[in-house]
């Protein structure tokens, strides 16, 4: 009878998922701690992700930057990062496995991180910059799966067959440069003498820094064998670029003094590809009946892999998103409303669907709060926010909450040289 548990098996738990990264990081910390409800209220250097036609408003601001801006959102569910990291490598008691193995009961234990960080953005007058790289993955084992880590093939109870069907792991990683332009127009749609209107051109191109597909791929484990097949998809260290393609985005926006409208159409274009002879793959496989032991995570050609993860992986594209947004600005207030849905299966790079209302309040000038809620596919979101400002500089920052069918995610932003 033979068993994979060890001292260490915390680890394993862990479900580390492969950071990947969105097209465009969030250059704001107002827009994080505001819950992303911003495609309105973007103004300066904010536009280029959220909506280049605001670049074209006259209440844009001449010039702003904003170097070094990051965040990230990551959650582990049902089980949670404390409860395994509480036991630091030690020997985790039976109790304790039993209850996490009841708490994942038939479902998964499931891993999901995204972030991102921009390294600049800017924008001068009509026309604006940024270049970043952003991620996401996800991670997940099945119940059998999770009993053979902290048991081994000698079960919970007794010797048994398991399988670990539905078992796996994706993510990607992304560099961005992206640069946009704003015309503003003369007409004015509701008649009225403050009005504006401005049309906006977003150009970019997306690269691939890493990526890997892990997936189940017949692994059983019994109470004599085990035979594990786990193969992976991945780009190789030494290489740079993974897949690359060029994507357009439009927007409007329309201003009537201290009331803005904006509307965004993200991935009009977008030829990304992957390419598949820079990725590689390896079986991922490990036998043993008790006497032998076979493993094989050689690196092999790509075209080794199994046609299903090849076809799945070929056929990814970044879909269209359409976002339209309200902002409403006083002396101290700001409101906001978002709402996007992105057209079609994708690369998932962030919730599908948005629909939300934000605030920032400036009761003390210096001293702006943010917060905002939005229900988001399978849940919701809740975030808020500060920032510090002495006269055009800020230093800001943020907190949020998620909640899916997959679990709760925590997140947290900082900016830390914001220039307006």
């Amino acid at each position: 009878m033979m068993t994979l548990h060890r001292s260490g098996v915390a680890i394993a738990l862990v479900l580390t998922s492969h950071a990947a990264a969105a097209q465009q990081p969030n250059a704001s910390a107002a827009a994080f701690g505001m819950a992303g409800n911003y495609t309105a209220a973007a103004t300066g250097y904010d536009a280029v992700a959220w909506n280049p036609a605001a670049l074209g408003l006259g209440s844009a601001p001449s010039f702003t930057i904003n170097l070094l801006s990051g965040g990230a959102t990551s959650g582990l569910n049902p089980v949670k990062f404390n409860d395994i990291s509480s036991y630091g490598g030690q020997l985790i008691p039976t109790v304790q496995k039993e209850q996490w193995l009841r708490a994942i009961g038939t479902g998964t234990e499931s891993g999901t991180l995204d972030g991102g960080i921009s390294i600049v953005a800017l924008s001068i007058g009509r026309v604006g910059f940024q270049l970043g790289a952003s991620g996401s993955g996800f991670a997940s084992i099945n119940e059998d799966a999770a009993e053979a880590i902290l048991f081994g093939n000698a079960g919970r109870t007794a010797p048994r067959s398991m399988n670990f069907n539905g078992s796996n792991a994706n993510g990607s990683l992304f560099a961005t440069g992206a640069a946009s332009a704003a015309l503003p127009t003369s007409w004015k749609p509701m008649g009225g003498a403050d009005e504006q209107f401005a049309i906006g051109i977003t150009g970019k191109y997306v690269m691939a820094l890493g990526m890997a597909r892990a997936q189940d791929n017949g692994s059983v484990v019994t109470p004599d064998n085990i035979t594990v097949a786990f193969p992976v998809i991945y780009g190789p260290t030494g290489t740079s670029n993974f897949g690359s393609g060029v994507g357009m985005d439009l927007g409007v926006a329309w201003s009537n003094g201290g009331t803005s409208l904006g509307a965004t159409v993200r991935n009009v274009v977008n030829s990304f590809s992957w390419s598949t002879s820079a990725l590689r793959s390896t079986p991922g496989t490990v036998k043993f009946d008790g006497t032998t032991n076979e493993s094989n995570f050689d690196e092999s050609p790509y075209a080794s892999a199994p046609a299903q993860m090849r076809a799945a992986l070929e056929s990814e594209k970044f879909k269209p998103e359409v976002a339209v947004g309200l902002a409403k600005r006083s002396d101290r207030l700001t409101l906001t409303a978002d709402a996007s849905q992105r057209i079609g299966d994708g690369i998932d790079i962030s919730p599908k669907m948005h629909v939300g209302v934000g605030a920032e309040y400036r009761g003390i000038s210096m001293l702006p709060l943010r917060a905002g809620i939005a229900a988001v596919t399978d849940g919701f979101q809740a975030a808020a926010g500060v920032g510090f400002q002495f006269g055009r500089f800020e230093i800001g920052g943020g907190v949020s909450l998620r909640s899916r069918s997959a679990g709760s995610e925590v997140g947290g932003m900082v900016s830390l040289v914001s220039i307006r």
